[in-house]
């Protein structure tokens, strides 16, 4: 293939024509070699040298600026009106909309928007959209996997990390929640701490919704169930305060030093009453003290120290507290910092007076927490069965039974808290000190959570579940509180279910209390045992003693020998006497 190209221009552009000719090869130069090195060549050094065709990377980060929403209300009292028309004056209004219905612009507006609305109208009340045509079919979610996203987190605005202690959820909906911050560590308290918890909106999360201003940290928060305006909040020093969100940040009753806790309120709660301004609170400093928040600063209406009803000297610091009203009106459960549950029992009488006794110590014997019990909670389902959380497990107890009837296993990182699903009876969460979440779900299984999720890297310090079940907030010891929602396999019921969980513990039940009588029987028949032992160790020592004398025994001995025999025979029945009674005390009123 011959390659050419052809250029087109003008031939007087191209220059002076050339005529070329062939000719013979001729030498034009010759360079002969030096035999010698040539003076001016020098040896090259050698030189070592790297390439790398992969590019230098760098590590930059880059943050988008936080975008920060801020609400604002206009008010508008009666709109339209023009200027000329005073809105307040009832006859000028009267006498303006007179005027504009006469008019033909006003009558023609309504013809035509009559007709619209009448077609519209009639559709609707042809197809109702909201009718369901399948009533009571639960939807069966047994093969979906349990799961949780994170739906927003709530920061604490303040510097100073502090620890969300406690949560509360609005009583009418999963709109707002109560954060209750403080910094549970003496040694690491700072001077210029903050003491502010806030109130956050769901849909607002950059900026809390409300600020509360007590005196000192806040450790326990709760929302009055009957009213959702009402907040009562135990404080760092012991001090109780109530607040009326209609009045603003600073709570409008409080208590006095003299006449509260002297330690860190720990845990409170509303309970039943006539007006609905009674509650409890517990603290380590051993009292459980009953409050009237219209008149706090006057001191509690009743308290109760918390000590072991065989050793007045032995007291409990209570850490957690629950109270249902459809439980029992009279009933608390304490948790304590010993690991035990106490079960009190408060009834009121008249001019004020009351009776409170400790009914039952769970774990006295056995099966109590090797550290402080952080959170009790009662199922909201099977009320008579109630959970607990501390150190590395969680426990299942039931009211009648002293030792626990269910154990989960031992974590690698201790617990922090725990509560109940309020809509399934077999769901319940846990939190832990290496920032994760466990759900349990022992409709499925017991040994392991059926899910488990890392909610941060800071530790997780408070858990409370909305009252639908679908949301779960939980604190952490940074500040920060994450809004989570479970999938519907962990909040909507089962078939069956709370038939199946009724069931599973009532059954341990029954094991746990054939166990706790088989113990009994061997104890009784070890101290029966023993009176013949004894006997016939006070028979060879006086038989021995009688060989010593040559004419047998003495009068003296013998009577020595049947005082011995009677004194053996007595004690032996004043301790059976005395474990019966205490077996009796503990055990349930059906055996």
């Amino acid at each position: 293939m011959e390659i050419s190209y052809d250029y087109i221009k003008k031939r007087k552009e191209f220059g002076r024509h050339p005529a070329f000719s062939d000719a013979e090869a001729s030498v034009m130069e010759s360079i002969a070699s030096v035999p010698g090195p040539d003076p001016q060549w020098t040896a090259r050094l050698a030189t070592t040298s790297q390439l790398s065709c992969i590019p230098q990377m760098t590590e930059h980060s880059v943050n988008t600026e936080r975008f920060v929403q801020k609400d604002q209300i206009m008010f508008h009292s009666e709109g339209g009106w023009p200027k000329e028309v005073n809105s307040s004056e009832f006859k000028e209004r009267e006498r303006h909309l007179r005027r504009v219905e006469n008019e033909d612009s006003y009558r023609n507006s309504i013809k035509s928007l009559v007709s619209v609305a009448e077609k519209v109208i009639m559709q609707n009340n042809t197809v109702d959209m909201y009718e369901e045509y399948f009533t009571g079919v639960i939807a069966d979610h047994s093969p979906e996997p349990p799961s949780a996203k994170t739906l927003t987190v709530f920061r604490d605005p303040n510097p100073v990390r502090r620890s969300a202690t406690q949560i509360s959820w609005h009583p009418d909906g999963p709109t707002k929640l109560a954060v209750s911050y403080a910094v549970m560590s003496f040694q690491q308290m700072p001077q210029d701490l903050p003491v502010s918890s806030y109130i956050w909106d769901v849909n607002n999360p950059t900026v809390p919704s409300l600020e509360l201003i007590p005196t000192s940290p806040l450790c326990s928060i709760k929302y009055n169930p009957k009213n959702a305006d009402y907040l009562v909040g135990g404080s760092y020093n012991g001090l109780i305060g109530f607040w009326d969100i209609r009045k603003g940040s600073h709570p409008v009753e409080k208590s006095v030093v003299e006449k509260s806790h002297h330690d860190p309120v720990y845990e409170i709660h509303w309970i039943q009453s006539r007006s609905g301004n009674e509650c409890c609170s517990v603290s380590t400093d051993g009292h459980i003290l009953w409050w009237d928040i219209r008149k706090l600063a006057s001191g509690p209406t009743d308290s109760m120290l918390m000590s072991n009803p065989e050793s007045e000297t032995d007291q409990f610091g209570g850490t957690a507290l629950e109270y249902r009203t459809d439980a029992g009106a009279t009933r608390f459960l304490v948790g304590t910092e010993q690991g035990t549950i106490l079960n009190i029992e408060r009834k009121a009488k008249k001019d004020f007076d009351s009776t409170k006794s400790i009914r039952m110590v769970y774990g006295e014997e056995t099966g109590r927490h090797h550290g402080p019990v952080y959170s009790v909670a009662r199922n909201p389902l099977n009320l008579k069965f109630f959970l607990s959380v501390g150190d590395w497990t969680t426990r299942i107890w039931m009211e009648d039974l002293k030792s626990p009837i269910l154990v989960t296993r031992y974590e690698q990182s201790y617990l922090t808290a725990g509560c109940w699903s309020p809509t399934r009876p077999g769901v319940f969460y846990t939190s832990k000190l290496n920032g994760t979440l466990d759900i349990w779900d022992l409709f499925y299984k017991h040994n392991d959570p059926v899910y488990t999720t890392r909610v941060g890297e800071a530790s997780l310090t408070s858990i409370s579940v909305q009252n639908e079940g679908r949301l779960v907030a939980v604190g952490a010891s940074e500040g920060s509180t994450t809004l989570l929602e479970v999938s519907p396999s962990l909040y909507e019921p089962q078939n069956n279910e709370k038939a199946s969980i009724a069931q599973m513990f009532e059954r341990e039940n029954k094991r746990e209390k054939n166990l706790e009588v088989r113990a009994t029987q061997l104890k009784r028949e070890r101290k029966t045992s023993k009176v013949p032992a004894m006997a016939a160790e006070v028979l060879q020592t006086e038989a021995q003693a009688a060989a010593a004398v040559p004419d047998g025994i003495s009068p003296d001995v013998e009577r020595l020998f049947n005082e011995a025999i009677a004194k053996a025979e007595m004690s032996s029945e004043r301790e059976g006497e005395a474990e019966g009674e205490d077996d009796n005390a503990g055990e349930p009123a059906q055996t």
